[in-house]
């Protein structure tokens, strides 16, 4: 199995205030339906969840992403997420969600995250496989904020 690490970092602006904002994320499993491709998110543990991608193939590959992860949130602007890995996970993950309110009660939000799933490839597709790990890295988390600002939006 080959790693990718790929770091991704992306900014949305929606107009709802922070606390609603960061309430919404810190409800991880409720807010999960806005993750593309995702099969499942489950709660396992005391702020810890276990989230199981749909199948994703790039030519001859195909994997589904698993993983464990504890958040921890200081109740006001910053959510962290880290590995917590359960048997069966198959990715590394951590990350930070950071809000910003403006004065006009708009909420910058910016997600960065690391993600290296194992993906099960042989060394001469490794360079096709790195390019499609992390343009899917960098398309889940523009669409995750893209879901999140409309559905926040609309109520």
């Amino acid at each position: 199995m080959a790693k990718f690490p790929t770091d991704v970092d992306e900014s949305v602006t929606i107009a709802a205030p922070r606390e609603r904002v960061y309430a919404y994320f810190w409800d991880v499993a409720g807010s999960s339906h806005c993750v593309p491709d995702l099969a499942i998110c489950e709660r396992v543990g005391p702020d810890t969840y276990r989230f199981v991608s749909r199948e994703r193939s790039a030519g001859p590959v195909s994997m589904v992403a698993r993983y464990t992860a504890r958040y921890e949130g200081n109740g006001v602007d910053t959510i962290r997420f880290e590995n917590s890995p359960e048997e069966g996970d198959n990715t590394d993950v951590r990350g930070v969600i950071a809000l910003e309110e403006d004065a006009n009660a708009t909420t910058r939000v910016r997600f960065t995250q690391m993600i290296a799933p194992d993906t099960p490839v042989p060394r001469l597709v490794q360079g096709l496989i790195r390019s499609f790990v992390e343009r899917e890295a960098a398309s889940a988390v523009r669409g995750f904020l893209d879901n999140v600002r409309r559905e926040l939006e609309a109520g």
